[in-house]
């Protein structure tokens, strides 16, 4: 990673995001491209199911609560800024419990980093692209295995439920830094919420670099 005028060892930031929103795509295709470049953060994906009471079959849009002009608004700005990056994105008419999805991501992350990465798109483009309701165990452990996860490991993660814990732990952190959505980037004591500009993920960077040097206390999340 090149280093950035600002210079010295990359600032933490933790991404609280969840597979079925779609800003938090849009945030993590955003800030990929950043750290491509001079951005100098490490990023740590935290698992931060937004629709914690959508049944495993998944649940209409329009039983969401919000109003018709509300979701077009979402939708006009979702494909604004889709459009911007060149990216495929289209909402499906449906929202899929992701509580299995990001566990099987967290599976992925014990695997490697290289498997975390593979996984962590996957699911992303399975449910936001290709429209798969990835509540559905069967549908997520196919998209899981075209990844190159093994199946029945993930399977018999999701059966044990040894990653549920690890979604507890993002909701506590959420809960006690006043985050209040996905997506949520906490870089030092600095948020950034929703899919913000390059401009303002790298003034929040800067600020968290400024209070480190002058050893000011910085708020992170462990991850």
């Amino acid at each position: 990673m090149a280093a950035d005028e600002s210079g010295g060892r990359p600032v933490d930031a933790f991404l609280y995001g969840d597979y079925v929103c779609p800003f938090s795509y849009l945030l993590s295709v955003r800030l990929s491209r950043l750290l491509e470049g001079d951005l100098r953060l490490r990023v740590h994906w935290r698992p931060l199911a937004v629709h914690g009471a959508v049944p495993s079959d998944g649940l209409p849009v329009g039983q969401l609560g919000r109003s018709p002009d509300e979701r077009s608004r979402i939708e006009a700005e979702v494909g604004r800024q889709a459009r911007e990056l060149g990216i495929e994105l289209e909402l499906p008419d449906f929202v899929a419990n992701s509580h299995e999805a990001l566990q099987a991501a967290e599976f992925a992350r014990d695997v490697g980093e290289a498997s975390f990465r593979r996984v962590h798109r996957a699911l992303f483009r399975a449910y936001l692209v290709e429209g798969r309701n990835l509540g559905r165990r069967e549908v997520l452990l196919e998209v899981v295995r075209e990844a190159g996860l093994d199946r029945e490991g993930v399977e018999r993660a999701l059966e044990d439920g040894r990653y549920r814990s690890e979604l507890a732990q993002a909701e506590e952190e959420a809960e006690r830094y006043g985050i209040e959505g996905t997506p949520t980037l906490l870089v030092g004591r600095h948020k950034v919420v929703g899919a913000a500009p390059g401009e303002v993920i790298r003034e929040a960077a800067d600020r968290a670099r400024r209070d480190r040097g002058s050893d000011r206390p910085s708020r992170g999340a462990s991850g």
